[in-house]
């Protein structure tokens, strides 16, 4: 290890507890965290060149339409997967050296689709619901909330003709003038129909950049995000109530109860307008650190390995370019 003294095990080459135990005791700056996980494509797509095309863009459509002052016409629509389960397994306490803990609970729940819009001023209009399958039985929609729309699909998630007939859901609440809406880059959202039902409604569309909706998607930070959490805590209610497994399947019926007392408690957009830029318009609002990802490694020798040989015209077997990023976000008036 460049020839510096160390305590580090010299078979796996790798620092043991104790050092890092001292470690931290001398950096108290540092602790320990959960990475989150990030797959290449979004580790490079949320970079500041397309991030700032994006504010550019979206300042340019604000600007004309003539709605920087007028939040209450700005609104994000998102999806969101929700296991008939539980999404995270629960905390519990146990005594300490206890090396097997169990939570008996059903497992493999199906999933159903929510699909939700909000605006920058917290008004949430009803949500749709996506059940997997085609014909639908009456008792799927009760315990709902009031104006809940619910659809069957294929694979219990959005398709082009279902978005369409969400936006004609949308319509019924927006208000009369223009709005815009602004939404992921996903293949059941981008089509020319989409379009034509969009401005029959006085409906804008805004296409955010693809792969940064982890950090662009309003939604996604300040809704879905805690959705799960609320969500486990009432499935855990729920299941305390019946002591027979057998009796705590959560079936499409059933989903009606929790999710109408889980979804008071998550739909508030608001701070996630505010998270990522939107209301009130702020273009640094991006923390410089969710861009690390797409920063290159610092190598001193990544010049010359980078060098094209006047032999082959190509790059050294070794080395690779990727892709050069490519904004997919797009505005339709």
């Amino acid at each position: 290890m460049n020839s510096v003294q160390n305590p580090f095990n010299e078979t796996k080459r790798l620092a043991g507890r104790k050092w890092l135990k001292l470690f931290l005791q001398r950096h108290t700056d540092i602790a320990r965290r959960k990475a989150q996980h990030l797959n290449p494509g979004r580790a490079a797509k949320l970079n500041k060149i397309i991030v700032n095309e994006h504010f550019q863009k979206l300042k340019t459509v604000l600007s004309e339409l003539e709605l920087f002052d007028k939040p209450h016409l700005f609104y994000n629509m998102d999806e969101k997967g929700c296991r008939l389960a539980l999404h995270m397994s629960p905390d519990v306490l146990a005594k300490k050296g206890v090396k097997h803990l169990h939570f008996v609970a059903p497992e493999h729940g199906k999933n159903v689709t929510i699909v939700s819009r909000g605006n920058a001023v917290g008004q949430v209009i009803r949500p749709m619901i996506l059940f997997k399958g085609k014909l639908r039985k009456p008792e799927w929609g009760d315990y709902l909330p009031l104006g809940t729309a619910v659809e069957m699909t294929d694979k219990g998630s959005m398709n082009t003709a279902t978005f369409i007939k969400w936006i004609h859901h949308f319509a019924k609440y927006k208000p009369a003038k223009d709005v815009i809406l602004i939404f992921d880059g996903a293949s059941s959202h981008l089509d020319p129909e989409i379009c034509d039902v969009a401005e029959e409604h006085n409906i804008r569309l805004y296409c955010l950049p693809s792969n940064t909706t982890h950090e662009l998607q309003h939604m996604d930070k300040s809704v879905f995000k805690p959705f799960e959490s609320y969500w486990d805590d009432e499935v855990q209610l729920y299941w305390s109530t019946y002591e027979r497994e057998e009796n705590r399947a959560i079936n499409r019926r059933v989903f009606g109860k929790i999710f109408s007392k889980v979804w008071p408690k998550a739909a508030s957009p608001v701070n996630g307008f505010r998270a990522t830029g939107i209301y009130p318009f702020d273009p640094e609002a991006i923390p410089d650190t969710a861009f690390a990802p797409s920063r290159p490694s610092e190598r001193p020798d990544l010049e010359n390995d980078m060098t094209i040989t006047p032999e082959t015209e190509k790059l050294p077997e070794t080395q690779s370019v990727p892709k050069a990023s490519r904004k997919k976000g797009r505005t339709v008036h």
